[in-house]
């Protein structure tokens, strides 16, 4: 965690405060924690022994929207997610439970807190993939008609959205390079095709965000958070979006094992789950880059960039070993991947 820490008044809104209060009682101690890409803040918040976790939005909520509803369904297949303790939708407040501040990511990144536990990255990534297992096999059944989930998806629409958005932020944003007319008009039937492509895979419930640094390492347990965005889905997109982290280098036999894992978990032959993966994974680290670029430019996180090499390197790698998509590599190198 990091940032500032002090007496609640200096660093929240009276009326969140008097939430608080209610909440927890007095006095409150608060301390802010930097957030991931979001427009949200968080506070770690305590009085007396008891801590929990502050997130303000910046916009009021809707009592039935999809961090709610989500929460709900997760909570109901019995996904671990942080316990809701309290809410104002009004002021856009959610008290959760506290679930410290070590992501996945940061787990395995630190040598310390892995001393003496040989194969804790697998058993960590076993446990990620049966989570996605859960929501493939339960997700589904558990949402109302009305849910955020049950009628907004990842679908053609939303892909080209975030494949325009890459080539918005990252070629031209991040790169400064602007394509002339026959090569923008090669790159977006790329984009057309791609995100048909990944349109036509057979959807479940996703997280949509699976990967290392929303998920929780707390009592040695895997918790997942972030999930406010979670929806109908091509079914590869959470173990693309885990195995083909930008955030994280994993070692190709782990992510073998864990492919094999889940093809084997899903009933999916393994040619077809591979295939279905590597498409996905495409889509998934192209949205990647384009998110990097937005941060880096629009919100001065210039620290996103450090993920980009890490996310081109996948890319490559997707691009070299498909042939629906080997004429359009040059053409991404060029723009995006040199």
């Amino acid at each position: 965690m990091k940032g500032a820490t002090g007496q609640a008044p200096a660093l929240i809104a009276p009326a969140a405060l008097a939430f608080l209060k209610k909440s927890l009682g007095s006095p409150l101690r608060v301390a802010e924690i930097v957030g991931d890409a979001s427009t949200r803040r968080f506070f770690r918040v305590s009085s007396g022994k008891k801590t929990a976790v502050l997130i303000v939005h910046p916009e009021p909520l809707n009592p039935a929207g999809p961090l709610f509803s989500n929460h709900r369904v997760l909570a109901s297949i019995g996904a671990p997610v942080p316990r809701i303790l309290g809410s104002d939708p009004s002021l856009g407040l959610v008290l959760t439970e506290d679930l410290g501040d070590v992501t996945l990511q940061k787990h395995l990144l630190d040598p310390g807190r892995r001393r003496g536990r040989s194969g804790e990255a697998e058993r960590l990534y076993r446990e990620a993939c049966d989570l996605i297992v859960l929501l493939h096999r339960k997700g589904q059944a558990a949402l109302r008609p009305d849910d955020f989930a049950a009628t907004c998806a990842l679908d053609c629409d939303r892909f080209l959205f975030e494949l325009d958005h890459f080539h918005r932020h990252y070629i031209i944003g991040q790169r400064k390079m602007t394509p002339g007319p026959d090569d923008e008009r090669v790159l977006r039937a790329f984009y057309a095709d791609l995100a048909s492509a990944c349109d036509r895979l057979p959807r479940v419930y996703c997280h949509r965000d699976f990967q290392s640094r929303n998920l929780m390492v707390h009592r040695g347990r895997l918790h997942v958070i972030d999930f406010q965005d979670a929806r109908m889905g091509p079914y590869t997109y959470d173990s693309a979006s885990l195995l083909r982290d930008s955030s994280l280098d994993l070692e190709e036999t782990l992510v073998d094992g864990m492919i094999d894992h889940l093809g084997r978990s899903l009933d999916i032959p393994d040619d077809e789950f591979r295939r279905d993966f590597d498409l996905m994974a495409l889509q998934r680290n192209i949205k990647d880059l384009g998110t990097f670029g937005y941060m880096a430019a629009a919100r001065g996180r210039c620290e996103y960039l450090d993920y980009v090499p890490r996310t081109v390197a996948s890319i490559r790698r997707n691009l070299a070993g498909s042939r629906r998509y080997h004429l359009f590599h040059p053409l991404l190198e060029r723009y995006a991947l040199s």
